[in-house]
């Protein structure tokens, strides 16, 4: 017996991509602090390297390398995300003297320079070692290479050996400017852009001589030249550097990372899959947030229920695809046609025959997600999408001192004063439930007399005190309040159970972390964390469970929340000991 299903949804159209957004900001956060924790690392490894060199290459005293690191990330579209690596290297000096660490003049080779050999000998060691996880095989590396040359003029060409090759019209940035360069072996080099750039490509050359790492992974380049320009010190400029973008790095660490966040706490992802099947079961979803009439406030996160609770009932409980519908936004009468002619019809399909009838096989679990209504008597409603409240003067606004709901219509800057709570006379209470479903009918369709079900199990998430899921007043019946007022509850067929968010004189609130309505989602997380366990679990096991978490939760967040429940005769004082599946 198949009983008590509850499924949640995927977010309501840009509630995925905005979950998505809240895991990856924590991992994005997460990874920062390990780059982070490595650029600190290399500083102070460079740091002491410097002091260390050897005296033939002993740096200016007060030169000092810097070195950065850092996660940029993009978000695409589709809500993923992608982590680009920034590495930084560069050489500078604090004062500008007689002393050099640069090229010597007219020089281009990288071991000719201290400045430059020593930033690339730092590099192939943070390559090779703290930074081996991220320069993978096959991983893009835009590289770009800062060089520069003094500003002294040329008087005649610099012979060029061509052991880094000829060069064509290739761009180059020069002291901020773009432009376009060549050299050769002919000509040679005849000024000092042509000569940062071939200091560039001695560094370029070095690096993937030097780093095997560099060799397999997919490299472009771009190439930025300085010369420095003080009349009085033209000899010498010192200032070299490195910087290599790698994309999208630590792909794999982000997806365990988020399968790790998502494994327990959000019921939206990793949905477990059971073995179980459950082929006589049908389920119906009526996940209501979007209403069409403008007096009627939208209800958040309703469509994600829905869409969360199909997925569960496929993939956590087993049911057939095909045997899952999902009616989103309904109308009274795409919830009767739809809905629930669609079950009554499937229950008598699947009956089985013998001489003294039909034997019922068909387990029916029907999830309502939206607004809900008591009337006068204390009778519960669900609101379906589309009704009529032309005829309810209350909800026109005027003198009654209401008001189209929640400011629509009225002045931004008079929302705050409008005393949303609408109380509908005898009148208008009677008309608004001839536009809504009653619990009591829906129930009263699968009538065992003419319907043969095995079992029917409701699931709503809803208030029918008045509130909508934020707590804000919609509308309510006058009902009195003398506790000596009998008041009609709720007939049921027998073998009906109702699990309720809240009873009918309370609201069902969401719970905006997750996106879902408190009843949906500890429903399903109850399902997500005890996997197949959960079909051996007893309703009031169930039931005691989520009682507890969300009225936790729900005190915390000061939006108390207490559910309840109703059986039918058959169930009333034993469903505690019924089982999801026996």
């Amino acid at each position: 017996m198949l009983m008590m299903l509850m499924l949640t949804p995927l977010m309501a159209q840009q509630g995925e991509k905005m979950l998505n957004r809240r895991y990856q900001n924590e991992i994005r956060d997460s990874l920062a602090t390990v780059i982070m924790n490595r650029q600190k690392e290399m500083q102070r490894y460079a740091e002491k390297a410097l002091v260390e060199l050897p005296n033939d290459e002993k740096l200016y005293d007060e030169s000092y390398i810097s070195v950065g690191a850092d996660l940029i990330d993009t978000f695409y579209a589709d809500g993923t995300m992608h982590l680009d690596f920034v590495y930084r290297l560069s050489y500078n000096c604090k004062h500008l003297e007689g002393y050099t660490d640069d090229y010597p003049l007219g020089a281009y080779d990288v071991d000719s320079s201290n400045s430059a050999r020593a930033i690339c000998n730092l590099t192939k060691t943070f390559i090779e070692g703290t930074l081996r996880d991220v320069f993978e095989a096959g991983k893009e590396v835009e590289m770009v290479i800062t060089s520069s040359a003094d500003g002294t003029e040329f008087t005649h060409a610099v012979e060029y050996d061509g052991r880094y090759g000829d060069f064509r019209y290739c761009p180059v940035t020069f002291n901020g400017e773009r432009l376009r360069l060549s050299v050769d072996r002919e000509t040679g080099i005849n000024n000092n852009c042509q000569l940062a750039y071939i200091r560039a490509q001695s560094v370029r050359s070095y690096l993937l001589e030097m780093i095997p790492a560099l060799r397999q992974t997919v490299n472009s380049y771009r190439y930025v030249t300085l010369s420095y320009q003080d009349s009085v010190n033209t000899h010498y400029y010192r200032r070299s550097s490195i910087e290599m973008r790698v994309s999208d790095v630590f792909s794999e660490t982000v997806e365990r990372m988020q399968r790790e966040r998502m494994q327990d706490d959000y019921v939206d992802y990793n949905i477990p899959v059971t073995d179980v099947k459950n082929p006589d079961t049908y389920v119906l979803i009526i996940a209501n947030e979007n209403y069409s009439n403008e007096l009627i406030p939208d209800v958040p996160f309703a469509l994600a229920d829905g869409k969360c609770d199909s997925l569960y009932a496929v993939n956590a409980l087993g049911v057939p695809q095909r045997q899952v519908r999902v009616l989103r936004n309904a109308t009274r009468d795409e919830i009767e046609q739809e809905g629930i002619h669609w079950l009554t019809d499937l229950a008598k399909a699947v009956a089985a025959k013998n001489g003294d009838g039909n034997v019922p096989v068909a387990n029916i679990i029907i999830c309502y997600a939206g607004h809900g209504y008591t009337d006068l008597d204390g009778k519960a409603y669900l609101v379906p999408n589309g009704i009529e409240t032309d005829g309810i003067k209350s909800l026109q606004g005027g003198k009654s001192g209401g008001c189209k709901l929640f400011g629509k219509k009225k002045k931004q800057q008079e929302a705050d004063s409008i005393d949303y709570d609408i109380v509908l006379s005898n009148k208008e209470s009677d008309r608004l439930a001839d536009e809504c479903l009653s619990l009591e009918e829906l129930c009263a369709s699968f009538n065992a007399k003419v319907v043969p079900v095995k079992d029917l199990t409701l699931v709503i998430d809803a208030s029918f005190d008045g509130n909508s899921r934020d707590g804000k007043p919609i509308f309510r019946a006058d009902r009195p309040t003398d506790n000596k007022k009998k008041r009609r509850k709720a007939s049921l067929r027998s073998d009906a159970v109702v699990l309720l968010a809240a009873d009918f004189d309370r609201t069902a609130f969401a719970y905006n972390d997750h996106q879902h309505g408190f009843l949906t989602y500890f429903l399903l997380h109850e399902i997500k964390i005890q996997k197949e366990r959960f079909f051996r679990l007893t309703y009031q096991e169930i039931f005691d469970t989520i009682e507890r978490k969300i009225n936790k939760e729900s005190a915390l967040q000061n939006k108390w929340q207490e559910i309840s429940g109703i059986a039918g005769g058959k169930y009333k004082d034993d469903w505690q000991r019924l089982k999801v599946k026996n």
